[in-house]
This record gives structure tokens, sequence and C-alpha cells, in this order.
């Protein structure tokens, strides 16, 4: 079976909207949504969805990624890479338009690598894919996914880190350098 690229076109995001009726409640106690999240995919799930890969790039990063034959292979896997929530390329941010139809500018609310996180939990459940069969995150989306493993450890079956934290604190909510 041939497999192609879900978008035809690089830089095809496509939306997802999150949040609509149920706003996320973030850390802080704010709420946010609806939230768009935009994120590009290539390949197929398989009949048991269970051939996902989710990339997390970092703060300004885009949700661009390789093809066929690649060290991640969409011949036999479902790629998908979101652009992070509070980002510049198509996710809900500071440049979004705020419930007054202005743009959120400085009035974004301040989130956290777990906000980030539970937002992605919700597109993953929209895409209907319950465990990843591998995560892969570098810089600030090496965080990211270091979070997906400390709070829902149920919904991967493998982590890759590149470039980001040693080690993260539950106490502080925070990663460190080490």
């Amino acid at each position: 079976m041939t497999t192609t690229r879900t978008h035809p076109r690089r830089g095809h995001r496509q939306p997802v909207e999150l949040f609509g009726e149920q706003p996320l409640r973030l850390e802080s106690g704010d709420t946010l949504g609806p939230i768009t999240m935009a994120h590009e995919s290539w390949g197929r799930p398989d009949a048991a969805r269970s051939n996902g890969v989710l990339l997390l790039n970092g703060f300004s990063g885009d949700s661009h990624a390789a093809g066929p034959g690649r060290a991640i292979d969409t011949d036999r896997f479902f790629v998908v890479c979101p652009n992070v929530l509070g980002g510049c390329q198509g996710s809900t941010g500071p440049g979004s338009p705020a419930p007054d139809g202005r743009p959120w500018g400085s009035r974004f609310p301040a989130l956290t690598i777990r906000d980030q996180v539970e937002a992605e939990v919700a597109f993953s459940d929209r895409l209907q894919i319950h465990r990843w069969h591998a995560l892969i995150g570098g810089s600030m989306g090496g965080m990211r996914a270091m979070e997906w493993a400390i709070a829902h450890p149920g919904r991967l079956e493998r982590l890759v880190l590149l470039a980001t934290t040693a080690r993260c604190s539950e106490r502080t909510n925070a990663c460190h350098r080490s």
C-alpha cells in the first residue's frame, strides 16, 4: 500500500478546535477556550490507531516534518506535528483574537508546560489516538514530551528526548538543566 502525505503542500496546516464547550482550566486558575491547535500530519493511521508518532517542536518551531523513507518513515507511521498552544504558527496564542475580538497580545494568559500538554492530550483525543507509538520532542517540545510521560504514562509507548532539560521538578512544575 502506498502512503501519501495527508497534506499535499508543505506549510498546509490544519486547525482543530478544542475546548469550545468547556474551557481549558490552566494551572493559574484562569481558563482558555475555545482554542485552535494547528497541525500537519503525514502517513495514515492504522486500523488500531497504534502507529501514531507525535512530534513536539520548540516554542517558535513549525509543524513541518519529513516524509517517506526518512528517520520517521511515513510509510510506516502516522506522523503528527502540532504547533504549541501559545506559539505563533497557527495555534491559539497572543496574536489570536481574544473574546473581545482584538488580539490577546500581553493579555494572553501565562501558560505552563503542563497546560500545553493538557491541550495536546485533548488534541490527541480529537484525533482518536489514545496511545502514541512514540513521542519525540526537542527543546521545549522535549519538556512537553517529558510532562506527557510523567502525567500520562499510559498514553505513550516510547519517549525520545532531544536537546532538552535533564530533569523536572513536580514541586515547582519546572524543568531544569543539570
